[in-house]
């Protein structure tokens, strides 16, 4: 595929992950919102470029929503206040780069020419797509996926139009990504693959870009780094949305935890390495898969020992009772209810996050009848951050116990 040098007198528009003009080599400032009218307006004549955009079609897509007197007359104003815009920028030689005709609103195309990296993005996927070569097929795919660094005009998402071609270019990307995974997979090319993976993960949260970021580490045998990645996903997930690592994440945890190895000589260093990081003062708090192990740990315990334990499930509730779920300071409060519990808590006890609403914890040695007075301390801690009638705390306890268990017969 020919693909034309950036020469000064092209303005590229860079419309992918964020909105962003450059002139030449000079990036041109932008001095409004893009969410505004004057900015809007902007964009579509961008990215309508020469072929350019029926007038009723334009209005459409400004004011659709809104109930104007005179839409016309509103575009009008706009288009007259773009155009002083235009000029500030001292570019284009007071060109006037928008013109009307036939009934079409263009850019102009023959004064200011226009690059966009949403074309450079699409043809080049569509290639790679197509391509049959494989070495060919692999370049093209690395290259398309590269170039796209984000939804299409992520500020505009709510309108109608934006959300049409942003899902035309996902997709195209979602099909390169797919296919250079299965291709540099196959050629065992990991470091290109980790490097694509990585890049997906920022700009999609999907599952699937973090298990392929894991393959490609621990096909490195950097296990280290992909336990890291596990962890960074586990807890988004966790926090953010709510959700268990699934059945596959969770295999690739344990086929990292049976990889890592180290390499200390002596147990002092064993031990050294084992030390707590963090906060050491009340009760431990962990990662959701470390306090599934925790939990075995105290049931295989009180097995033989007959010490009680429980665990208590802590959400966090409105006036109502309701569970919190779309509270904007919802992060707050779970902060807040994060230290509380670690505060209120013996060193003994350990909890995790467990959803966006809750926190599980584990209570060891204590008896039922005690637990109200846990819970009490849990509940006035965190009121004394100022929260008393506005949010609570509900609490659920049940025995730690495992279910099906069979009594052992040796000790």
């Amino acid at each position: 595929m020919n693909r034309k040098s950036v020469d000064k007198t092209i303005l590229q528009v860079n419309m992918l992950g964020g909105f962003s003009l450059v002139y030449g080599k000079k990036p041109l400032p932008n001095n409004y919102s893009g969410t505004s009218k004057m900015m809007q307006l902007f964009q579509i004549l961008l990215y309508a470029g020469r072929e350019g955009i029926p007038r009723a079609e334009l209005i459409e897509r400004l004011y659709g929503r809104e109930e104007l007197e005179d839409a016309g007359a509103t575009l009008r104003v706009n288009i007259y206040r773009l155009r002083k815009y235009i000029q500030k920028l001292n570019c284009f030689e007071n060109t006037d780069c928008i013109w009307f005709q036939e009934g079409l609103y263009r850019w102009n195309y023959c004064a200011v020419p226009l690059e966009r990296d949403t074309d450079r993005f699409r043809l080049t996927a569509e290639e790679a797509l197509q391509e049959t070569d494989p070495d060919k097929k692999a370049e093209l795919l690395k290259e398309a996926c590269r170039m796209y660094r984000g939804e299409f005009l992520p500020e505009l998402a709510g309108e109608e139009w934006v959300a049409i071609e942003s899902c035309k270019y996902q997709k195209l990307y979602v099909d390169c990504i797919n296919e250079a995974s299965a291709l540099l997979r196959e050629r065992q090319e990991y470091e290109e693959l980790l490097e694509l993976s990585a890049q997906a993960c920022g700009i999609y949260f999907f599952e699937e870009y973090y298990l392929m970021q894991i393959d490609c580490l621990m096909a490195l045998g950097r296990y280290k780094e992909a336990m890291e990645i596990y962890d960074t996903a586990a807890a988004f997930y966790f926090e953010e949305l709510g959700l268990e690592p699934s059945e596959e994440m969770l295999e690739r945890f344990r086929q990292m935890r049976e990889k890592i190895h180290y390499n200390a000589s002596v147990i002092t260093d064993i031990k050294q390495g084992l030390q707590e990081n963090e906060e050491k003062n009340g009760a431990y708090f962990c990662s959701y898969p470390g306090f599934v192990d925790c939990y075995h740990i105290v049931c295989r315990m009180a097995e033989r020992s007959g010490q009680p334990a429980f665990l208590m499930l802590c959400t966090l509730v409105d006036g109502e009772g309701m569970p919190l779920t779309e509270d904007a300071r919802l992060d707050s409060y779970m902060d807040k209810l994060k230290s509380a519990i670690r505060s209120a808590l013996r060193r003994g006890d350990s909890f995790t996050r467990y959803g966006n609403n809750q926190f599980l914890v584990l209570l060891v040695g204590i008896r039922q009848e005690n637990c109200e007075i846990t819970q009490s301390r849990v509940s006035n801690c965190f009121l004394s951050y100022g929260f008393r009638g506005k949010i609570s705390i509900r609490y659920e306890v049940y025995p730690a116990a495992e279910e099906n268990e069979t009594n052992p017969l040796f000790w």
